[in-house]
């Protein structure tokens, strides 16, 4: 935590920002070195890790965030904790997109990330986060996404954040694992992949791979099988709880045409051929049968 006079606002809260929040944890940083390592951009450039800071308010940084953090670093975290924590740093990544210039040398040209856009979760972050002050606090269902572990033999560090409207995160934890979280599936996504037969279908693999490029056939099988997925979208934010409409046992399916296959995989840099081998063997509309 960096304590500074700043005018920006919390992006977590609202309040004055007086403080610099590391969106990929100090603790993380250290475990993987990554302090002088560099985060590519979606522009292609690229920023050191150090450098990822948002505007956060003391109590936030300090009280609502710090034992979040720890609950997450000692590996004592529930599931909804890592849903937060997720939603932290997907949250972040967008505001600090929204931060920098599309274009260094034509810092005219507008940020890399329109505010607005940087935003689009902060309604539900802030109604989230209310639950690191109340234990009473309510999710339905809980957690509001899907929160997964995939092991890996890989030491060394990987971080993927899909944005809107997509919006997946995948992020290195110290033992051995990838925590992956899609937010606003209400768990659908998780609970399908806990099944062998159906899990052996969404997660794409090709031997030989590296591990970046096998993890992100992996998300891509998650993304397109969420992507064909009728889920209600409706979400009601109250004091003490956040509640979304009721997901159907069987749940509609759509068809999706090639170009989303294909922007999926341009958002993971993965082969074109792979969307379009992908989209020329999934299933069209139907129903699925999640729980």
């Amino acid at each position: 935590m960096n304590q500074k006079k700043d005018s920006r606002p919390c992006i977590f809260c609202g309040a004055p920002g007086e403080t610099d929040e590391h969106v990929v944890p100090k603790w993380l940083l250290r475990h993987f070195d990554l302090f002088d390592e560099r985060l590519l951009l979606w522009n292609g450039t690229t920023i050191p890790y150090r450098q990822v800071v948002v505007p956060a308010c003391l109590r936030c940084n300090h009280d609502r965030l710090a034992p979040l953090e720890q609950r997450v670093q000692e590996g004592s975290a529930t599931t909804r904790d890592y849903y937060l924590w997720a939603l932290k740093i997907m949250h972040g990544l967008g505001h600090r997109d929204a931060a920098l210039p599309a274009k260094r040398e034509k810092p005219a040209a507008g940020p890399l990330l329109p505010a607005d856009v940087a935003d689009d979760m902060g309604d539900l972050v802030r109604a989230a986060f209310r639950s690191l002050d109340n234990r009473a606090f309510a999710f339905s269902p809980d957690p509001f996404g899907s929160v997964m572990f995939i092991d890996s033999s890989r030491r060394d560090f990987m971080l993927i954040d899909v944005p809107r409207p997509y919006r997946l995160i995948a992020i290195a934890l110290p033992r051995d694992q990838h925590l992956v979280v899609l937010p606003l599936d209400r768990g659908v996504v998780a609970k399908v992949y806990g099944r062998k037969p159906v899990r052996k279908r969404l997660l794409l693999e090709v031997p030989g791979l590296d591990g970046h490029l096998q993890l992100a056939m992996k998300l891509f099988g998650m993304l397109i099988f969420r992507a064909h997925l009728l889920i209600p979208r409706e979400i009601v934010a109250e004091d003490e709880a956040l509640v979304a409409a009721q997901v159907p046992r069987k749940l509609p399916t759509r068809h999706q045409s090639l170009e989303l296959y294909r922007a999926i995989a341009r958002m993971l840099r993965l082969p074109m051929e792979l969307a379009d081998r992908a989209h020329a063997n999934y299933g069209g509309a139907g129903v699925v049968r999640w729980r």
